[in-house]
């Protein structure tokens, strides 16, 4: 099993670019307030399907999210984001720049 280390990115280190592609709303209960969206680099690099499917495990036992997206970025590993709806709770958020 691939042993995965996740760090938190402060968004204050982000370009820009990566910033604007951001929470929109719940499509579950509408809420269309502030949306909190952490980022986390993900080390090694996924090589794999196999591996790929051992992350979304990982990320689900470690950072308790059951969905995530990558984000393209030069920080030497896969960065991601994740959100959860702070009314709600669901992870069902659209996202758009």
């Amino acid at each position: 099993m691939q042993k995965f280390i996740f760090t938190k990115i402060d968004q204050s280190t982000l370009a820009e670019e990566i910033l604007e592609f951001g929470p929109m709303g719940c499509m579950e209960c509408e809420f269309e307030g502030n949306i909190p969206m952490n980022y986390f680099l993900v080390k090694p690099d996924i090589n794999s399907e196999k591996e790929y499917n051992e992350l979304k495990k990982e990320i689900k036992k470690q950072l308790g999210f059951e969905s995530f997206t990558e984000v393209g970025s030069d920080l030497g590993g896969l960065l991601i984001s994740v959100c959860k709806c702070p009314r709600c709770g669901s992870e069902e958020i659209f996202q758009d720049v």
